[in-house]
């Protein structure tokens, strides 16, 4: 974890982190803060602390004079997005580990569902099945960028988790639940990347702060083909 994270927000990371690998079950009660005080050897108030943004992350619920609880959270689109993070996360990860052969049909994985949904004793109007998602997208990549993939969507999970979902996290949860919803593939109708490009926030742009007169003026239509978006002149910008 970067140094600059609290203790407070690596507790609250880790506890989501089992509550996501079903090491605490839903309705399971969470350790005490007395007990996470002991574990991390932190403050009472830190304790307290990493319980609050775990509730504040949606993950977790206090009943006073019980204690804290995990969440229900057995749905796949309607529970916190932090949770579609951290699944999005092991699924790159579990097919990183895979290897197919030119001939090999790429498999489907089962994504979602409640824990213990394939119990043979569970009634079966109160559990979910997981849904199985075509991964022959993702299974394309090479398994290094498959790994950091994992590795990205893992760090995103802790830091949403213990510092709180901001505006800019839209397209990183759009972009875990676009991988679980279908494995990642582009929509139908959608342009490729390389006719698309997409808008680019001008002040990310050092080029055109630097040599404003670059950018496409307004009398210049734009070429769908341009990788850069249409912004730049046809001049070679250095």
């Amino acid at each position: 974890m970067p140094s600059s994270v609290t203790p407070a927000e690596r507790i609250a990371g880790d506890l989501a982190l089992a509550i996501h690998r079903g090491l605490i079950r839903p309705g399971e009660k969470l350790p005490s803060q007395s007990k996470l005080k002991d574990s991390y050897g932190v403050a009472m108030a830190t304790a307290s602390s990493a319980l609050g943004k775990l509730a504040a992350a949606g993950l977790a619920y206090s009943v006073p004079g019980s204690g804290t609880f995990a969440q229900r959270t057995d749905r796949l689109f309607d529970r916190p997005p932090v949770l579609d993070v951290l699944a999005a996360s092991a699924l790159c990860r579990h097919l990183a580990s895979l290897s197919f052969g030119p001939d090999t049909d790429v498999p489907t994985v089962p994504v979602g569902g409640s824990p213990g949904w394939d119990d043979p004793h569970a009634d079966p109007e109160k559990v979910l099945a997981p849904r199985q998602v075509d991964v022959s997208a993702l299974a394309g990549l090479d398994r290094h960028i498959l790994r950091w993939m994992s590795e990205a969507f893992l760090t995103a999970a802790r830091r949403l988790v213990g510092a709180g979902q901001t505006d800019a996290d839209v397209h990183l949860v759009e972009s875990a639940r676009s991988i679980l919803r279908d494995g990642g593939r582009r929509p139908e109708g959608q342009p490729g990347m390389a006719y698309y490009g997409g808008p680019c926030p001008e002040d990310e742009d050092v080029a055109l702060r630097i040599w404003p007169e670059r950018k496409r003026g307004a009398e210049r239509p734009a070429d769908p083909t341009d990788p850069w978006g249409g912004r730049y002149s046809n001049e070679p910008p250095f």
